[in-house]
C-alpha cells in the first residue's frame, strides 16, 4: 500500500532542492532559508515550505518581477497570487503535486530588521545567516487585547445559531457551529500553551492541542455534525451549550495564561446562556 505521508515529504523536498538549485544558479540571490515548521522542527508530512530568500538591493526589483518564472522553474502551480498583505513581497502557490509553498522576498540590506521565531539556512552566499536575528517573542499584551475583542465578539454574535435555527438554515448552522469548535474553542486552548499560537492557521490549531484537548474537540464535533445530520435541534441545543461553554471556561483560562483579565461579567455570561437555552425550541 502507497504511504502517502512518505511520498508528500519526498515531493517537498524536491521542491526544495529545486528552489535551493534556483538559489545557486543566481548570483542576486544572496541566501535561501525556511522558517515555520520546517525551521522549527515542528512539521508533518503535509506542512507548508515557507522559504524566504535574500536578494540584493539593486536587483531585488527584477527578481520579484520574474516570480511567475521562477515558480514555473520549481514545479507547474496549479495557482498562485501575490502576498494579500500590504508590504510583504511574497508569492503562495499550489504545486501540481500537492506541494505548498509560500516564497518571500527580502532585501539584503534589511534582514537585521525583523526577528524571526526560527530560521534554517539552505544556502548564504555571502555570509548574511548571523544578521538572520532569532529570538522573536509574541506580544503578548496585544495578543491579550485583540483576544478580549474576539471573546467579546463572539457573544455578541452568540444569538446567530437560533436565528439560522429558527430561518431553517442547517447547512449554515452547521458551519457556524464547526467553526465555534475548531476556531475559536481551539484557538483559546491553543493560546494557553504559548501565546505564538494565536497566529497559527486555524488549520494547525489541533496539531498544537495536548491530547485531551484534542480529544474534547474531537467530542464536540462528533457531536455537532451528529445533531446537525439528523437536524436534530434538540440534541444541538445540548452540543451548542456545551460549547458555550467550553468558550467560557478556556477564554478565562487563556486570560489567565495572558495575564489578562477576563473582558466579561459572570452575569452576562449566565443569563447570555439562559436565554440560548429559553429560545432555542427544539
Amino acid at each position: 500500500m502507497k504511504n502517502h505521508a512518505q511520498e508528500m515529504i519526498v515531493r517537498r523536498d524536491a521542491v526544495i532542492a529545486r528552489l535551493l538549485d534556483m538559489a545557486r544558479g543566481d548570483e542576486r540571490i544572496a541566501a535561501l532559508w525556511l522558517q515555520g515548521s520546517l525551521a522549527e522542527g515542528a512539521e508533518d508530512p503535509y506542512s507548508d515550505i515557507d522559504a524566504y530568500l535574500a536578494v540584493d538591493d539593486t536587483a531585488f526589483d527584477a527578481v520579484y518581477a520574474e516570480r511567475e518564472t521562477l515558480l514555473g522553474k520549481l514545479f507547474r502551480p496549479f495557482a498562485w497570487c501575490d502576498a494579500p498583505v500590504p508590504g510583504i513581497a511574497a508569492v503562495h502557490a499550489l504545486a501540481e503535486n500537492g506541494v505548498k509553498l509560500d516564497l518571500f522576498y527580502e532585501t539584503e540590506s534589511a534582514l537585521d530588521k525583523q526577528k524571526r521565531p526560527a530560521v534554517k539556512v539552505l544556502f548564504d552566499r555571502r555570509s548574511v545567516e548571523s544578521r538572520l536575528r532569532t529570538g522573536w517573542e509574541p506580544p503578548v499584551p496585544a495578543i491579550a487585547q485583540i483576544l478580549a475583542t474576539i471573546i467579546r465578539m463572539t457573544r455578541q454574535g452568540a444569538t446567530w445559531p437560533l436565528r439560522l435555527l429558527h430561518r431553517g438554515q442547517w447547512s449554515t448552522l452547521a458551519m457556524v457551529e464547526l467553526d465555534l469548535i475548531n476556531a475559536q474553542v481551539a484557538q483559546l486552548m491553543a493560546v494557553q500553551a504559548d501565546a505564538g499560537n494565536f497566529y497559527k492557521s486555524s488549520f494547525s490549531l489541533y496539531r498544537l492541542l495536548n491530547a485531551e484537548q484534542q480529544a474534547e474537540i474531537d467530542r464536540l464535533t462528533h457531536r455537532a455534525l451528529f445533531a446537525v445530520a439528523h437536524r436534530d435541534a434538540t440534541a444541538l441545543k445540548e452540543v451548542h451549550l456545551e460549547v458555550y461553554d467550553a468558550l467560557v471556561r478556556e477564554g478565562r483560562s487563556a486570560c489567565a495564561a495572558l495575564g489578562a483579565p477576563y473582558p466579561l461579567k459572570d452575569a452576562d455570561e449566565r443569563d447570555l446562556r439562559a436565554l440560548l437555552e429559553r429560545e432555542w425550541g427544539g
